[in-house]
């Protein structure tokens, strides 16, 4: 069997997605966040400061990748690096207050980004592709779990 139109169609998916992030940012006069931006705000939203290692792993890309998005967030000031008490060579990267007067445009966003999906899906369906999905970028079923929490 031949699935090519798999990646074409979770390509249009995300692009839809960005599409509706961009706008919902630009209806509230949100400027300096892009779409790639949003791993990092949603693991800041939903604690208090990570280092950037586990910030990295929390979000699936590398250091070098979550350092320039990080220094982009800082210059737009959404974000602050602060020393890690427990690390001299550490640093830690926490929302400032700007950053945190955000959630409630993400909380918005993020309803309609699965408004999208639910429009058109039912529940189940919704669950397994959200299964699937995680399935075929290497996430387990725990480390779903684990994500949720965080």
């Amino acid at each position: 069997m031949q699935y090519r139109s798999i990646f074409a169609y979770a390509s249009r998916l995300r692009s839809l997605g960005n599409e509706l992030i961009i706008d919902g940012l630009r209806q509230r006069g949100v400027e300096g966040i892009v779409p790639s931006h949003g791993d990092i705000m949603h693991v800041l939203l939903h604690t208090e400061s990570c280092s950037m290692s586990e910030l990295a792993r929390r979000i699936g890309r590398t250091k070098s990748t979550v350092t320039v998005l990080v220094r982009k967030l800082e210059q737009a000031g959404y974000v602050q690096r602060e020393q890690d008490a427990s690390d001299a060579r550490g640093v830690r990267i926490s929302l400032t207050a700007r950053g945190k007067a955000l959630e409630p445009a993400f909380r918005e966003i993020s309803d309609r980004l699965e408004a999208l999906i639910c429009e058109r899906l039912s529940d189940d369906e919704a669950a397994r592709l959200e299964a699937l999905l995680a399935k075929c970028v290497g996430i387990t079923p725990d480390s779903r779990e684990e994500e949720k929490k965080s």
